[in-house]
């Protein structure tokens, strides 16, 4: 199940990335024809700020966050246990706090027009705590696939780069 849905998720960014992409496009040839497309650049914002979300939670998925651990690996294993326990019970808390706050935040926002595209700046927003969502359900997987230290390391982690 977990194939179909990481693969869903990484066609539907490259979608929207695409989407971006030929909105812009669009935009700037009808502009330059005389004809000017109004609701491009929102358009093409809200396609990018989704793409950016669910590029996130592709990033965390792989393990590909920043991440600063010059102290934490010279630290005992138990605490390196402890240390990365912390962090991500932070990053889940975090994320938890984005979910709870940005739901009502994007039903707020829902009667707010996004500029001359007409569209409401609720989708905009919502791109937010989906986001975080997702996150979660991607760290939750990392934790429980890989343990608790091991779950914040690059997947690629150990890969030699050759020229």
């Amino acid at each position: 199940m977990w194939y179909w849905y990481d693969r869903f998720e990484a066609w539907l960014a490259v979608a929207l990335l695409g989407g971006t992409s030929l909105t812009l496009l669009v935009s700037s040839t009808a502009r330059a024809i005389g004809q000017p497309f109004a609701g491009g650049a929102e358009l093409a914002q809200l396609l990018f700020i989704w793409t950016a979300v669910l590029g996130a939670d592709i990033t965390l998925r792989h393990g590909g966050q920043v991440r600063i651990d010059a102290l934490s690996v010279r630290l005992p294993l138990p605490l390196q246990h402890l240390v990365t326990g912390l962090c991500l019970v932070l990053m889940l808390g975090f994320l938890a706090l984005l979910v709870w706050y940005g739901f009502p935040l994007a039903l707020s926002n829902w009667q707010r027009p996004m500029g001359v595209a007409g569209l409401s700046y609720g989708y905009i927003t919502l791109a937010l705590p989906v986001g975080a969502a997702l996150m979660i359900v991607s760290l939750l997987r990392r934790i429980v696939a890989k343990g608790i230290v091991a779950s914040l390391m690059p997947d690629d982690e150990g890969v030699e780069e050759t020229l």
